[in-house]
């Protein structure tokens, strides 16, 4: 509104003062014509005088400041609050007529920062300096050393992943326990190379054992191997091989024992370990299998003799039971009186031939198979 009465009254005066020339020129009354200037006039300094100030005000709190221990400081003031503000070009929100705007150094030089107050064409400028603290400077201090241990861990750690043996991984905890903060890639590149060194350790134990239980541990973690993973399969191949050779060899010695103590002793029991011993082997074995069969022939042959030897047993028990029914005659036998010569096959009562005739019992006379003369024994 001011701007606009500004523009009428300059307007006003100037075609007042054209037609005043004139009147002077031609001679006329200048009475309306002055009248007509000075309101022009009159509404000149009244725009001027309704149209405010358009350049702003600026004022920081502070021209020089020191960081805290981060490398923060905040630049405050105030300024008109229509006013665009701008810090090093960026544009700064206002509360009202203050402002609040926070810097950050990056390193140990200071710095100067420029604050720009735009108001109606016109702009305020200030300069506010930020130096770094005390403690920020120790920070950035610590911060360079901490980088510097950090990028040592990260080559003994690279080391121990690409070369994973004890003494490197050993380095690389070494260098990051010794890092003042803790970072998670770290400990999770650990825990592999740390995984890899158990992996290892466990297929030297199946290597040097050959025991399936170790291999089947070993068997267990190379499966969740993230390193070298193809390199501990072959190896677990090779120990598997050399194991089934072990397990096969004795499978084979425990056979040939089992079988030997079938030839030893053959017996159905000692036959059946030895068959059983013989189904076992990984590959079958010709010769044990003709053994066993030998044991089983000479099993069933001894079978045999034993049913014979027992029939006859029985056999001779049977024939005998008459002979105890009879205990006096033997017992006659025993006791009555013959005669029998060196040469003779038959025993007498008495002499009835030639020959040289000697006293027996019945019963010696019967077990030399004499038999009773004829004459005699009519």
């Amino acid at each position: 509104m001011g701007i606009f009465i500004f523009v009428v009254g300059f307007l006003t005066m100037v075609v007042s003062g054209i037609f005043f020339v004139l009147s002077l020129i031609k001679k006329k009354p200048l009475r309306n014509k002055i009248v007509i200037f000075m309101g022009g006039f009159l509404l000149l300094i009244g725009g001027v005088l309704l149209n405010p100030t358009t350049t702003p005000e600026l004022h920081v709190d502070e021209a020089e400041l020191v960081t805290n221990e981060q490398g923060e400081a905040a630049i405050t003031g105030q300024t008109n609050p229509e006013a665009q503000l701008t810090i090093n070009g960026v544009e700064v929100s206002l509360a009202d007529e203050t402002f609040s705007y926070t810097v950050q150094l990056e390193d140990e030089e200071e710095q100067e920062f420029t604050l720009q107050a735009s108001m109606g064409g016109s702009t305020k400028e200030e300069v506010v300096t930020v130096k770094p603290s005390r403690a920020f400077l120790a920070n950035l201090q610590a911060e360079r050393q901490e980088q510097a241990a950090l990028e040592k861990a990260e080559t003994a750690l690279a080391l121990a992943e690409t070369q994973p043996n004890q003494k490197n991984y050993d380095e690389a905890v070494t260098l990051i326990h010794a890092l003042s903060k803790t970072y998670e890639n770290f400990a999770t590149r650990l825990a592999v190379v740390e995984e890899h060194l158990a992996i290892g350790k466990a297929l030297d134990t199946a290597e040097a054992s050959l025991e399936r239980k170790d291999f089947d541990q070993a068997k267990e973690l190379v499966a969740q191997a993230v390193l070298n993973k193809e390199t501990f399969e072959s190896r677990l191949s090779t120990v598997e091989t050399k194991i089934s050779e072990k397990e096969a060899e004795a499978l084979v010695a425990e056979a040939v024992q089992a079988v030997e103590a079938a030839e030893a002793e053959p017996t159905k029991d000692t036959l059946a370990r030895a068959e059983d011993a013989v189904a076992r082997l990984m590959t079958p074995d010709e010769e044990l299998a003709a053994r066993t069969k030998t044991v089983a022939q000479t099993i069933t042959a001894n079978e045999q003799a034993a049913a014979q030897a027992k029939a006859e047993e029985e056999r001779q028990a049977a024939a005998a039971v008459p002979e105890q029914s009879q205990p006096a005659a033997a017992s006659n036998q025993a006791q009555t009186s013959v005669l029998v010569t060196p040469t003779g096959s038959k025993y007498h009562t008495r002499k009835c031939g030639n020959g040289t005739y000697t006293p027996a019992t019945l019963a010696e006379a019967q077990s030399r198979g004499l038999t009773p003369c004829a004459k005699c024994f009519p």
